[in-house]
């Protein structure tokens, strides 16, 4: 037996695996928002980005367009709204609906750490291209 249990697992131990994986590159990330004084969390990040492009949006919506279940938004959110990175309010027209949008905090936070995603992104690509292998068009067939 390995000191590697979930490599060595293979296709058993796949999501496991993944998560091992995200959860290191995650904690890359939270070490370089924390090297520039942020306690932004990378978890919150698609949500972040999505409400900088679309400023408001409904939680379903949020959660559709990324692909998360309604209440992984629903913390995500409430993370943020007590970081006071985003504000929430009810739809006018539909009451049971929960909009959100990024507060004046929320737009300074992410004007700051901006070009650390811009460092992610190039990072990314140069671990993906180093790899020798399309690592997202393999994604897109498992997830498919």
């Amino acid at each position: 037996m390995s000191n590697d249990l979930i490599r060595e697992l293979g296709p058993l131990a796949f999501a496991s695996r993944l998560r091992r994986l995200s959860e290191r590159l995650m904690q890359d990330v939270s070490s370089l928002y924390s090297d520039q004084g942020s306690d932004f969390e990378p978890r919150w990040f698609p949500v972040a980005y999505l409400l900088r492009q679309r400023k408001t949006m409904a939680i379903t919506e949020i959660s559709g367009v990324l692909g998360y279940s309604h209440p992984a938004v629903v913390q995500i959110a409430a993370a943020m709204e007590r970081r006071r990175l985003v504000k929430s309010r009810s739809d006018v027209g539909d009451r049971r609906r929960r909009l959100l949008s990024l507060t004046a905090r929320g737009k300074s936070t992410i004007e700051k750490i901006a070009p650390i995603w811009d460092a992610v992104r190039a990072s990314t690509q140069d671990i993906i291209t180093c790899s020798g292998h399309d690592v997202l068009k393999v994604l897109d067939a498992v997830e498919h």
